[in-house]
């Protein structure tokens, strides 16, 4: 008999434009007919931002029309650069009926923009398509998953009366939570750092950037969009690289990304381009900075990791095949509106670069299992929907043409140099840096409770204030420096507490830079700059002093008496905040 086995589990993520909003767009699905049909149109002349769980629709024909457990299509029935999706059905409002008018509270946040006179159509299934799968990341080589499948606060109550013999009385339903991680994978590339850190700008450096076009007048892109309406597709041709806001010196500031074409509607003048994922940024439309060009030839990448305050939240997409393969058995789980709260990235001697996200709580979750096979709300486990299967074929599509995993080989310890106070040590036997963002999930009073399935979940996961450190194994250098000598030493750095005005410096505590390099070769390499240049009037990898402004700090280095030879300091570091920079052949960063 066939079973679910570990290495037959698959993990999978996108990022997500809202907070809870999975991406998944749906360019056809089966529509209901006879008495279960129907459709109306979005009715909100500013239409409705990523994010929404309310839309209210007309052209509505009756107050049975829509009813909870339905599943909808939210955007064009057909066609391939129309932005949709599917959502079930919570609650149904119809406080005007005979207006034609309904309020429909979704299972789940939208996941992309949706404009007035949309179609909204009930639909019984969903058709598969590989380019409408965006949760296709990896985090790089994992072995394993805690998955933030929910955990129930089921509690007992006590009724004071005869007969109890001290047993409760009666169990409640409490809140839910949704708590997972992936420990020690090993990295491929850059592709999980950003999430407990901020944004990613990606540029192309080399090759040839060319043919201009820009975003439409009044079109403006929005965070999400997988759409474009440009002013000239002749050159827009499916398979091109494209560059969008591109900067060839970029900072905190700029909004630079690099995407696909996989469709267009013409091919010339104005009009619609699909890409080959959602955009991370908004974009203003023509007359504003923002440019499109197409890049050819062989550039390398830089993709620059930048802090922000609000962190994107991301979706776990969990697939299972049993042993037998059989695709009728697939088990699907997915997790939306996760905040990684705490990533490690560390290295020890004769081993990889590896990272972790040791901590990623969630908002809610959707899956694939029936109770019957019906598809009646009633007779559908809580938090079931229709989506798509994500399995091994489907790897790679975003940032690949063809599906897979990476290729690309690991970072190795041995390719790495750690520079301290513009020292570069060549013993450092293990290095860890960690970052926690303190998020915490809010329980409020919301809409989210309507509707038979009645979501406890988190309403809202807030970040709190964010905490930087590293620590490092360093063995000390040849004993060629004179106790008398003033070069700058693990030691001496520790008495001084990055306090240089008490030998004669700029006065009050400025800290040091730290910059650590891991090398795979030309134009290939991860690079961690502390301090970062997020603070008020800060420049990257120089530190000063003042508030926002100050570098690293070592909190304890203990020169100890022990096995070690040569002696052996385990370093205790202090920091306010870091960039990354990567430089490496893979254009599309999530």
């Amino acid at each position: 008999m066939a079973v679910y086995r570990s290495d037959q589990a698959q993990l999978t993520f996108g990022p997500e434009a809202a907070h809870g909003g999975y991406p998944e767009a749906h360019t056809t699905a089966p529509a209901a007919t006879s008495g279960d049909a129907g459709a109306g149109l979005i009715d909100l002349a500013a239409g409705y931002p990523a994010g929404t769980r309310q839309i209210i629709i007309d052209g509505v024909s009756g107050d049975s029309e829509f009813v909870a457990g339905d599943y909808i299509q939210i955007g064009q029935t057909s066609g391939e650069t129309v932005e949709t999706e599917v959502r079930r059905i919570e609650y149904v409002d119809e406080t005007t009926p005979s207006a034609g008018h309904s309020t429909l509270t979704l299972d789940m946040p939208t996941a992309f923009f949706h404009a007035d006179d949309e179609a909204v159509t009930i639909i019984t299934g969903v058709t598969d398509y590989e380019g409408d799968k965006f949760m296709t990341w990896v985090p790089g080589v994992y072995e394993t998953v805690e998955v933030p499948d929910p955990e129930m606060a089921i509690e007992g109550r006590y009724l004071l009366g005869i007969g109890q013999k001290r047993n409760f009385f009666v169990a409640y339903k409490g809140q839910q939570t949704f708590a997972g991680s992936v420990g020690g994978f090993v990295l491929l590339n850059g592709w999980p750092l950003r999430f407990a850190i901020g944004s990613v700008n990606s540029i192309p450096v080399g090759g040839t950037i060319t043919t201009r076009t820009d975003i439409v007048s009044g079109s403006d892109a929005k965070k999400g969009d997988y759409c474009l309406n440009v002013d000239d597709q002749t050159n827009m041709t499916p398979g091109n690289i494209i560059t969008i806001d591109y900067d060839a010196t970029p900072d905190i500031t700029k909004k630079s990304e690099i995407r696909r074409v996989v469709a267009r509607a013409g091919s010339s003048g104005a009009g619609i381009i699909r890409l080959n994922y959602p955009l991370q940024y908004d974009h203003a439309a023509l007359g504003s900075s923002t440019q499109i060009r197409v890049v050819t030839g062989s550039p390398y990448y830089r993709h620059d990791i930048y802090e922000q305050i609000d962190l994107d939240s991301i979706a776990w997409h969990i697939h299972m095949s049993d042993s037998g393969e059989t695709t009728a058995n697939d088990f699907d789980r997915r997790y939306a509106g996760g905040h990684v709260g705490s990533m490690s990235v560390n290295a020890e001697e004769g081993g990889l670069l590896t990272a972790s996200w040791d901590g990623v709580t969630f908002k809610d979750m959707v899956h694939n299992q029936k109770l019957t096979d019906s598809g009646t709300f009633a007779e559908t486990l809580p938090n079931f929907t229709h989506m798509h299967s994500i399995d091994e074929n489907n790897i790679g599509y975003p940032y690949a043409t063809t599906g897979g995993f990476p290729t690309a080989d690991p970072y190795y310890f041995s390719q790495g140099s750690l520079t301290m106070f513009g020292v570069e040590f060549a013993r450092v036997r293990s290095f860890n840096l960690s970052v926690s963002n303190g998020e915490e999930p809010r329980y409020y009073i919301s809409n989210q409770g309507k509707g038979t399935h009645r979501h406890r979940g988190p309403s809202e996961i807030r970040e709190q204030q964010r905490e930087y450190s590293m620590s490092a194994s360093i063995a000390l250098p040849d004993s060629t420096i004179s106790a008398t000598d003033t070069a700058r030493k693990i030691f001496t750095e520790l008495i001084l507490e990055g306090d240089y005005g008490l030998i004669g410096g700029a006065s009050s505590m400025r800290g040091f830079a730290v910059t650590l390099v891991f090398t795979r070769g030309a134009n290939d390499t991860i690079t961690f700059t502390i301090p970062g240049a997020s603070g008020t009037g800060s420049t990257s990898g120089t530190a000063a002093a003042g508030g926002g402004k100050q570098g690293a700090f070592i909190r304890s280095a203990p020169h100890a008496i022990s096995g070690d030879n040569p002696l052996q300091v385990d370093v205790d570091i202090l920091f306010r905040n870091l960039d990354i920079q990567i430089k490496d052949s893979e254009p599309y960063y999530p």
